[in-house]
C-alpha cells in the first residue's frame, strides 16, 4: 500500500511555485494587539515585557518621541518609569486611606488635624515636605546607577535584587502580577484624589 501511494504521489504534478506565494497586491493581514483586538498590536510591542498586551492607543512605545536612539533603550526607560510610578501609587493609595481612617505616624501631630488632600499644604508650612523631599532625593540618586544598567541591557527594569531567593520562573510570574498591581494602583490613586478634589473627602470616597 505504502509504495503504491508513494508511487501514485511521484506523478502528481508538482505545485507551482506561484501558488504558493501571496497574489500581488494582497496585503497581508497584521498582527492585532491583544488588548485591543480592532487595533494593530504596536510595532515595538513584541510581548517579551511583563504585563505587554499590545496596548499603547497613544503610541508612547515609540523610540522615536524619546531621546534614545534604539527601541530597547526605550523601552526600558519607560518601562522603569511605570514600575516606579505603579509602585509609588500602590504606596499611596494604602497610605492615602490609612490616613483618612485616623492612623498617623510618630509627629504628624505636629503638623495638625489634616487629611491626606489637605496634608502637601501643611507640610509645606511645617517644612516636613522639605524632608521628605530630600529623602526621595536619596533614592533617586542611589537608582540612577541601576537605570543606567537598564539602559544597556543588564539589569531588568525595576529591579532591585530583591528576589528572596525566589527561582527566575517564579519571577517572571511575580513580575506579571506586580505590573498588574502597578496600573491598578495608578488607576486607584488618581480616583482617589479626584473624587477627594470634588468634595468627597471621606472613605470609600463615593458620593
Amino acid at each position: 500500500m505504502l509504495s503504491l501511494v508513494a508511487t501514485s504521489c511521484s506523478f502528481a504534478p508538482a505545485m507551482h511555485a506561484s501558488a504558493l506565494a501571496p497574489r500581488a497586491g494582497v496585503a497581508m493581514m497584521a498582527e492585532k494587539s491583544v488588548a485591543l483586538p480592532f487595533a494593530d498590536k504596536p510595532e515595538y510591542l513584541d510581548g517579551s515585557m511583563a504585563g505587554d498586551v499590545g496596548f499603547d492607543p497613544l503610541g508612547f512605545s515609540n523610540f522615536e518621541l524619546g531621546p534614545f536612539d534604539t527601541p530597547a533603550e526605550h523601552l526600558a526607560w519607560m518601562r522603569e518609569a511605570e514600575i516606579k510610578h505603579g509602585r509609588i501609587c500602590m504606596l499611596g493609595t494604602v497610605g492615602w486611606i490609612s490616613v483618612d481612617l485616623g492612623f498617623r505616624a510618630p509627629g504628624a501631630e505636629k503638623v495638625g488635624a489634616v487629611t491626606s488632600f489637605s496634608a502637601h499644604d501643611a507640610t509645606v508650612a511645617s517644612g516636613h515636605l522639605a524632608a521628605l523631599l530630600l529623602v526621595c532625593l536619596v533614592f533617586e540618586i542611589a537608582g540612577a546607577g541601576a537605570i543606567a544598567d537598564t539602559l544597556k541591557g543588564n539589569r531588568v527594569p525595576g529591579d532591585f535584587a530583591l528576589t528572596g531567593g525566589m527561582p527566575e520562573g517564579k519571577m517572571a510570574q511575580l513580575r506579571e502580577q506586580e505590573i498588574k498591581h502597578c496600573r491598578l494602583g495608578m488607576m486607584a490613586f488618581s480616583g482617589i484624589a479626584t473624587q477627594t478634589g470634588l468634595g468627597f473627602t471621606e472613605f470609600p470616597y463615593l458620593p
